[in-house]
């Protein structure tokens, strides 16, 4: 019998050993990068499962766009592009947004943030409610919105928030200008959602001003999220991780600019194969007390999307040389688009058993499910075939008609 795989949310729990000693990132400033191009990415990578993945997606790549799609559609009914019937959303980015902060328990941290900040002293309240009044109403909860145009994010958490408890909530955005399909939607021209393209109006994360912009803006901020990416072919999707490798940075980075101490943090990765990915993870788990990876139901379990979430930034005040390192590589460690760097040694990581079992687990649960998918569809897609050679050499049979 065929195994098969349904759309369902799975959420795994990424850590490293207790006794771990903080990466020493200053040391690193004085070795030279190391940079791969993104089509030698994979060089080194043996994983039998992965490699399984990657010839099951080649062998789709045969398959004509609307076949694919329309296989897709019917086995995986969450999978279906566009507006959702009776949501609020204009697509399905939003759910997903949705299903990993309840996934990974976000709302139920936030309003435990917000109540112990209720207690606050009295010159502490007196100082927050100044910064309020320089920036206008008083909001209950701050979100920043990194490359988030056309803003289905943002839609889900200016909507859902009063349901989750969060009656006042006030967000702000940033995403590249002058771009088909990344311009905001006309429902969040609204007083609780400011739009911004950084200091240069491009709206760029690459550009560390337009960070600094976004940031010097969205004081307060409790929750940032980044859902940055751009379309990568099929003929080429198997190196969809290594190509989104400098988004992907670049949006994790920012959060770290944008959250007050506490915060939160949604992003989107594809896959967690590379070394450079998997040093991201590595360094989250210091960053923050807790630190998640969520494949929520409306991901498509055929595809390598996951979503990184992170929960209460302890900022880096007390980790040396460590925000002047990734300010180094954001600017330094991509000379263009095509080239990835070491963001640290891979031995780090490896002799971290329990960071490593974690992100082992993670990895083969979501590749197994996308290999299941994968399968089913490439099935259904022989099986379509094979009847259609059948009806093409099998003749009529005479149809007998009722009297």
């Amino acid at each position: 019998m065929a195994e098969v795989v349904e759309d369902r949310s799975i959420e795994f729990l990424l850590l490293h050993r207790k006794d771990a000693p903080l990466p020493n990132l200053d040391s690193l400033r004085n070795v030279p990068l190391t940079q791969c191009h993104w089509r030698d990415a994979f060089q080194n990578t043996q994983d039998p499962l992965w490699r399984d993945v990657w010839e099951l997606k080649t062998a789709l790549s045969e398959v004509s766009d609307d076949t694919y799609l329309s296989i897709r559609n019917r086995l995986f009914p969450l999978a279906v592009g566009g507006p959702l019937a009776s949501t609020a959303f204009s697509n399905r980015a939003g759910h997903k947004l949705l299903e990993c902060m309840e996934a990974a328990g976000v709302w139920l941290y936030l309003h435990g943030l917000l109540r112990s900040r209720g207690t606050a002293s009295l010159q502490e309240k007196r100082k927050r409610d100044e910064n309020r009044k320089q920036r206008g109403p008083g909001r209950s909860l701050v979100f920043a919105d990194v490359c988030g145009g056309p803003g289905a994010f943002s839609q889900a958490l200016l909507h859902a928030g009063p349901s989750r408890g969060f009656p006042r909530i006030r967000g702000f955005g940033m995403t590249l200008a002058g771009v088909e399909g990344l311009d905001w939607y006309p429902a969040l021209l609204r007083a609780d959602f400011t739009p911004t393209y950084g200091l240069d109006g491009t709206g760029d994360i690459y550009k560390l001003a337009n960070i600094y912009a976004l940031a010097s803006i969205s004081t307060g901020t409790l929750l940032c999220i980044a859902d940055g990416g751009f379309h990568v072919d099929f003929s080429i999707a198997n190196y969809q991780e290594p190509i989104s490798a400098r988004i992907v940075y670049a949006q994790w980075f920012a959060a770290l600019k944008i959250l007050q101490k506490g915060g939160c943090l949604v992003l989107k990765l594809f896959d967690a194969t590379l070394a450079f990915t998997r040093s991201l993870l590595f360094l989250s788990t210091f960053l923050y007390d807790t630190v998640h990876i969520v494949k929520p139901k409306h991901s498509r379990v055929v595809n390598s999307e996951r979503y990184l979430v992170c929960i209460d930034y302890k900022g880096t005040e007390d980790k040396n040389g460590w925000m002047a390192y990734f300010k180094y590589i954001l600017e330094c460690g991509f000379s263009d688009n095509d080239h990835i760097p070491e963001l640290l040694p891979e031995v780090w990581m490896t002799s971290d058993p329990c960071f490593m079992q974690s992100i082992t687990e993670m990895v083969k649960i979501i590749s197994s499910n996308q290999k299941m998918g994968l399968k089913m569809i490439l099935d259904e897609f022989k099986n379509g075939m094979s009847r259609a050679e059948e009806s093409t050499t099998t003749p009529d049979k005479e149809v007998e008609k009722d009297d």
